[in-house]
């Protein structure tokens, strides 16, 4: 069953300071006709459960970005599959569990990510986590690692156009604590150094986890 949209919605309100605007829309079966055509390229040839996504990200965006006083406008794609937002935006976008989520803000960039809170399996426990962190699991690890990788996301997805990189989750070594986290960069990754920390805030709600990350 899908969590209640406008309670997501106010948990991941709460994961961000005033000025970030954000939105969560179900993802229900829709069509290509609801997208603007300059989108469209992003998903030719996609299977229905993947334009639905594409649409229900695309749709939270644009309902966030009116929250900011700002007009209804194409998000594309860009090469590396993040949305190119308007000038002088940054946004994220995320879905799981049937949900998007949208989080923008004039500023500096931000990163959402969404997932279910069930446990992951220990095999990819030392996949997702080094040593430090698998060092510091607490009585529920399964549970403890799908939180780590959630934040990991949502670190991720805070980089600023012009200097976004690919990276693994063997980069960042995160601490939580309660509902806020340190991720700390293990190596130079875009325009993280070594040793720099990101601090961002992580919610339980509804059966999903939710991670935030405000540069």
């Amino acid at each position: 069953m899908t969590a209640d949209p406008l309670a997501v919605e106010a948990a991941l309100r709460s994961l961000f300071p005033a000025g970030v605007a954000v939105a969560v829309e179900p993802i229900l079966p829709a069509s290509a006709t609801r997208l603007w055509p300059e989108e469209k390229p992003a998903i030719a040839g996609a299977v229905p459960a993947r334009l639905a996504e594409f649409v229900a990200g695309r749709t939270a965006a644009r309902r966030a970005l009116s929250r900011l006083d700002r007009l209804p406008q194409a998000l594309p794609m860009a090469r590396d599959r993040a949305p190119i937002w308007p000038e002088g935006i940054s946004g994220s976008i995320a879905h799981a569990a049937g949900l998007a989520l949208a989080v923008v803000r004039e500023g500096p960039p931000i990163g959402v990510d969404i997932e279910d809170d069930s446990a992951i399996a220990p095999d990819l426990w030392p996949v997702l986590c080094g040593p430090e962190e698998l060092a510091r699991l607490g009585p529920d690890p399964g549970t403890e690692v799908k939180r780590l990788f959630c934040a990991k996301e949502a670190v991720f997805k805070a980089q600023a156009p012009h200097s976004r990189a690919m990276f693994g989750h063997e980069i960042l070594s995160v601490t939580l604590a309660g509902n806020r986290f340190d991720a700390q960069f293990q190596t130079d990754a875009g325009a993280f150094r070594a040793g720099q920390i990101v601090r961002g805030r992580i919610v339980v709600a509804g059966g999903l986890v939710l991670a935030g990350v405000a540069i």
